[in-house]
C-alpha cells in the first residue's frame, strides 16, 4: 500500500457514513443483478430437468428410417448420443380389438441401451424390459380390455408379428385404422412370430402415438435387423438442431420430429421475433439496474472528489501526478468492490432462495400441475457474471468523475473555484420569486445557478430514481395486465353445462340446482354451433382464411365455423348498452340477428407475431345462411342442411366479461327472447345450456352437485366445473410473479432512497460554511426552512419533469420490445408515477429535515473556519 492508498483509506474512515452509503448502493446493485441471473438460471434449470424427465434427453428424431441412414447419424460427428428403436411389427391383438376397435393392434419396438436411458418412462407397476424377450405394456391397454382379463406382469404373449397396408401402401402410427368406414379395409400381413414376456406396466412414455391404431409396446434391445427403424439423437451443439436436421434428416418417407419443449427451455428457439423478446426484456431489465447503480455509485465518487479537491491540490503542489490522484480514486473503488460485491452476491442468492421457497410451488403447479417446486441452482458463470456487471458498473462509475481531475489545475483545487462559476446574467432570479417566496426563495434561487454542477447530481439523482421505480412498475403492468397474464376474477363460482338433450334435462338440472343448499344466484345462457357459407374472396383473406373449415366442390363455397352465445335478456341489454347498441332493434327484428366479434388475437406466421386483427374483411349486409354439415365417406362436406337465416347486424372488439374464453373464435351473440322465438331454427340436439353458480363455499357445493347429479344420472349428459378453484391455481401462479415483481421495486426504491439521500445529505453538508455565513449575517431559522422548502421544490418540480420523460422512454422500449412478438398496449403506469411523486417530495423534505438539523448543532465559527 503506498502513501496514495492511505490517505484514500484514512479519507474513508473519516468519511464513514459516505463510505457506507457507497458499500450500501453496490451491495444492492450487485445483489439485484445477482437475483437475477439466480433466478433465471433455476427457473430455467428446472424447465430443462422437467423436461427431460417427461420427454427424454434428445434433440431432434426421424422416424421410419433404414439400418444405412441410422448407422450414419450415430457415427456422426455433431452426434453425441444416438438412442434407436427398431421397429419389430404389429401384432393384432384381440382384447385390445373387442373394446376399443379403433385401435386393435400392439406397435412392438426394440429399445436399445441408449433409449433405455433416452427415454424415460413413468412405470406404474414393474420394470422396463431388459433383453429381446421382454417386453413392457401400457397402462391404457390394461384399461381398454375387458375387467377380470388384462394383461399383468408375468403373462407370456406369442404375437404374431407385421406390417399394416392400405391399397398397397405401407401405413405407420400416424395413419389411422383403415376399417369398413373407408373404400376399403386395411391389409395385415404377417411377417414372423415373437414370443415376450411382459415385466412392466407403464404409465408414460415419451414417444407415445395417443391417436394411433397401435398400443406402444416396448421391448428390450435386440441384434437383430429391422426394415425401418426410428433414431433419437442427442447433438454436441443444440443450437445447430434445425441446420443439422435440414442437411441429415430430410429423406422420402420419413418424419422428423424435435423436442420442442427442451430445445425451447435450453434458448434454442426456432422463431426470430421471440428471440427478439426475450433478450430485448433481459438487456432492458439489466440496463435499469445498472442505470440506477451507476448513478449511486457515479454520485457517491462525484462527492468524494469534491470533498477531496483541496487535498488533491494540495498533493499536486508537492509533485503528485494525475495518474496517482486517478489511481487513488481507483483504490476507493477497489476497496468498495471487495466488500460490497461479495455481500451482494451472498444477498442476491440468498433473497432468491427464500423467494423461491415460498413461491416455487405455487408456480411448478401452474406451469405443469406439480407441486414439486424449484430448487435453488447457482452455477458459479451465473456468480462470475453477476460479480463483472456490478465491478464494470463501479468502474464506469469512478471513470466519469476522475476525469475531472484532468482539468483541475493545483490552485484552482485548492481553492475550489471549479464548481462555482458566476456569470451574471445567469443568476438573475424572476420578480415573482422574491414576491412569492421572499429573500430566502431569491437566494435558493441564486445558489442552484451558481452552482448547476452540485444541483444537476441532485436532479439527475431524483430523475434515475422515479425512472427506476417506475421501471419496476412498468415490468409488473406489461407482465401481468398484457396477453396470457390477464386474470380477472370470475363472476361465478361453478358452472355445469349440458351438452345433450338440453330440453329433456333441464328441468332435472334446475331441479338439483334448487335444493342445493349454499348456493346465491344462477343464471343460464345457451351456447350453439352454426356454420354458415361466405364467398370465396372472404374466406380466403386475413382472419377468415384460418377459420374456413370446409369447401365443397360443387360450388367453390367455404363454411365457417361458428359459436352462438344466447343471453338472457336482461344480460344482453345491458351488454349492448355498454357497447352502443340500439336494442330495441333486437326486439322487433322479423330474422335473427346477431351481434358479432369483429376481432380476435392470432398468431400470423408470416411477422411471427400474435395480432389483433380484423374477422371480416368488410362489413356484412346480407342474411346469411345457417346450419350444419353432413360429410361423405372422404370426409369432405357434402350436404349442408340450412336451418336459418341471421344478419350480422352490429360489431363489436370484446366479449362480456364472463365470456372471455370464447374470444378465440367467431361469436355472435343474441337475446334469449330472439332463441324463443325463431325456437325451430335452433337445433337443440346441437344446443349446450350452461347453468352459471355463485356460492358460499365452491369445493362444498362442488362436491354436493356432483353427487346429486350422479343420483339424478345427471353426468351423462353434462359435466361440473369448479371455475373458482381453476382461478385460484391461476391466482397463485400471479401473486407468485407479483412477489418477484413487486421484491424488484421494493430493492429498486432502496437503492433511489439510498441514492437521492446520500446526494441531499453530502451537498447540504459540503455547504456549511454558506450556511454558517448566513446564519452569521442574522437568517432566522424560519427563513432557513423558507429557503430549503423553496430548493425542495426546484428538486422535485425538474425531478419530476425529467423522471416522466424518462419513464415514458423506458414504456416506449419495453412496448417496441414485447411489441415483435404481439400486439400490446402502450402503458403508463399513473399509478406509480403518483406514488413517485410523493414519493420524491417526501424523500428530499426529510432527507433536509435530517441535514439541516445535524448543521444546526455545529458551531458557527468553526464552520467559518472550514476551507
Amino acid at each position: 500500500m503506498n502513501i496514495f492508498s492511505k490517505i484514500t483509506a484514512k479519507t474513508m474512515r473519516a468519511n464513514r457514513v459516505r463510505t457506507i452509503v457507497t458499500i450500501i448502493g453496490v451491495i444492492l446493485s450487485t445483489s439485484m443483478i445477482t437475483a437475477v441471473a439466480t433466478f433465471g438460471t433455476s427457473f430455467q434449470k428446472f424447465l430443462v430437468d422437467f423436461s427431460i424427465s417427461t420427454n427424454g434427453n434428445w434433440h431432434v428424431a426421424v422416424t421410419g428410417t433404414d439400418s444405412t441412414q441410422v448407422k450414419e447419424l450415430t457415427e456422426h460427428e455433431d452426434v453425441a448420443k444416438a438412442a434407436t428403436l427398431k421397429t419389430l411389427g404389429y401384432a393384432w391383438f384381440e382384447p385390445a380389438a373387442l373394446n376399443s376397435p379403433s385401435v386393435p393392434y400392439l406397435y412392438v419396438r426394440a429399445l436399445s441401451k441408449e433409449a433405455l436411458e433416452m427415454l424415460p418412462a413413468d412405470m406404474k407397476e414393474g420394470r422396463m424390459p431388459e433383453t429381446a424377450d421382454e417386453i413392457a405394456v401400457p397402462a391404457l391397454l390394461l384399461a381398454n380390455e375387458a375387467e377380470g382379463n388384462q394383461t399383468k406382469i408375468g403373462d407370456v404373449l406369442t404375437l404374431e408379428l407385421g406390417e399394416r397396408s392400405y391399397q398397397g401402401v405401407r401405413l405407420s402410427q400416424n395413419n389411422e385404422y383403415m376399417d369398413d368406414e373407408y373404400e376399403d379395409d386395411e391389409t395385415f400381413t404377417p411377417t414372423n412370430t415373437r414370443t415376450f414376456t411382459v415385466v412392466g406396466i407403464y404409465s408414460t412414455w415419451p414417444d407415445v402415438s395417443f391417436w394411433a391404431p397401435g398400443y406402444d409396446v416396448l421391448a428390450g434391445p435386440t441384434s437383430d435387423e429391422t426394415t425401418y427403424q426410428d433414431v433419437f439423437l442427442e447433438l454436441k451443439h443444440p443450437r445447430q438442431v434445425y441446420d443439422f436436421a435440414g442437411k441429415n434428416l430430410e429423406q422420402e418417407g420419413t418424419t422428423v420430429m424435435y423436442n420442442s419443449s427442451l430445445l425451447r427451455w435450453l434458448g434454442i428457439v426456432d422463431n426470430s421475433n421471440l428471440t427478439i423478446v426475450l433478450t430485448g426484456l433481459l438487456g432492458i431489465l439489466i440496463a435499469v439496474i445498472m442505470a440506477g447503480s451507476i448513478t449511486l455509485i457515479y454520485n457517491a465518487f462525484s462527492i468524494s472528489l469534491r470533498e477531496r479537491t483541496v487535498q488533491f491540490g494540495l498533493l499536486c503542489s508537492i509533485g503528485a501526478t494525475k495518474k496517482q490522484l486517478r489511481r487513488s480514486m481507483r483504490y476507493e473503488a477497489f476497496f468498495v468492490s471487495a466488500v460490497g460485491i461479495p455481500l451482494g452476491l451472498l444477498a442476491g442468492v440468498g433473497g432468491i432462495g427464500v423467494t423461491l421457497h415460498y413461491i416455487g410451488k405455487g408456480l411448478t403447479n401452474w406451469i405443469h400441475g406439480t407441486k414439486q417446486g424449484i430448487p435453488l441452482y447457482v452455477p458459479v458463470w451465473a456468480l462470475a457474471l453477476a460479480a463483472a456487471i456490478a465491478f464494470v458498473t463501479i468502474m464506469i462509475s469512478v471513470w466519469i468523475p476522475s476525469r475531472r481531475i484532468r482539468k483541475i489545475t493545483p490552485m484552482e483545487a485548492i481553492r475550489s473555484s471549479t464548481d462555482i462559476r458566476i456569470r451574471p446574467n445567469e443568476v438573475k432570479t424572476r420578480k415573482w420569486v422574491s414576491a412569492v417566496f421572499g429573500l430566502e426563495g431569491m437566494m435558493a434561487q441564486k445558489n442552484y445557478k451558481r452552482d448547476r454542477r452540485k444541483y444537476r447530481a441532485t436532479v439527475i439523482s431524483l430523475t434515475m430514481s422515479i425512472g427506476l421505480f417506475t421501471a419496476a412498475g412498468l415490468f409488473n403492468m406489461y407482465l401481468l395486465k398484457t396477453g396470457a397474464f390477464v386474470l380477472s376474477p370470475p363472476e361465478t363460482d361453478l358452472k355445469y353445462t349440458i351438452y345433450a338433450d338440453v330440453d329433456e334435462n333441464e328441468a332435472d338440472v334446475e331441479d338439483v340446482i334448487n335444493h342445493t343448499e349454499g348456493i346465491h344466484t344462477v343464471s343460464k345462457h345457451y351456447v350453439k354451433t352454426v356454420y354458415f357459407p361466405v364467398p370465396k374472396e372472404w374466406a380466403q383473406t386475413g382472419l377468415l382464411s384460418v377459420y374456413s373449415q370446409e369447401i365443397s366442390p360443387e360450388n367453390d363455397r367455404y363454411w365457417i365455423h361458428g359459436t352462438m352465445l344466447i343471453l338472457g335478456d336482461e344480460d344482453f341489454r345491458k351488454f349492448a348498452r355498454e357497447q352502443k347498441v340500439n336494442v330495441s332493434s333486437y326486439q322487433n327484428s322479423g330474422h335473427i340477428k346477431v351481434l358479432y366479434l369483429n376481432t380476435a388475437k392470432n398468431f400470423n406466421p408470416e411477422t411471427d407475431r400474435y395480432e389483433k386483427q380484423t374477422i371480416f374483411p368488410e362489413e356484412p349486409d346480407q342474411l346469411f345462411d345457417g346450419g350444419y354439415l353432413e360429410y361423405d365417406d372422404e370426409g369432405l362436406a357434402a350436404v349442408f342442411n340450412k336451418t336459418m337465416e341471421f344478419e350480422l347486424a352490429d360489431a363489436i372488439n370484446q366479449m362480456p366479461d364472463s365470456f372471455e374464453d370464447y374470444s378465440d373464435r367467431i361469436v355472435m351473440i343474441l337475446p334469449e327472447s330472439m332463441y324463443q322465438k325463431f325456437y325451430d331454427s335452433f337445433q337443440t340436439e346441437l344446443l349446450n345450456a350452461v347453468y352459471a353458480i355463485q356460492c358460499e363455499n365452491s369445493t362444498e357445493t362442488f362436491r354436493e352437485l356432483e353427487a346429486r347429479m350422479e343420483e339424478k344420472q345427471l353426468s351423462d349428459c353434462g359435466y361440473l366445473q369448479n371455475v373458482r378453484e381453476e382461478y385460484e391455481t391461476d391466482r397463485n401462479t400471479i401473486i407468485a410473479m407479483k412477489v418477484l415483481t413487486y421484491g424488484f421495486v421494493i430493492l429498486i426504491s432502496l437503492i433511489a432512497v439510498a441514492n437521492v439521500f446520500h446526494t441531499i445529505s453530502t451537498n447540504l453538508m459540503l455547504r456549511r460554511k454558506e450556511f454558517a455565513m448566513l446564519r452569521s449575517m442574522g437568517m432566522s431559522p424560519k427563513g432557513f426552512q423558507k429557503m430549503m422548502n423553496y430548493e425542495c421544490l426546484i428538486y422535485g418540480i425538474r425531478s419530476l419533469i425529467y423522471g416522466f420523460l424518462f419513464t415514458g422512454l423506458i414504456s416506449a422500449a419495453l412496448y417496441r420490445t414485447l411489441g415483435a412478438g404481439a400486439d400490446v398496449e402502450f402503458l403508463i403506469p399513473w399509478g406509480y408515477l403518483s406514488v413517485a411523486a410523493i414519493g420524491v417530495f417526501l424523500v428530499v423534505f426529510l432527507t433536509m429535515l435530517y441535514t439541516m438539523g445535524v448543521i444546526r448543532k455545529n458551531n458557527i465559527v468553526d464552520e467559518l473556519k472550514m476551507n
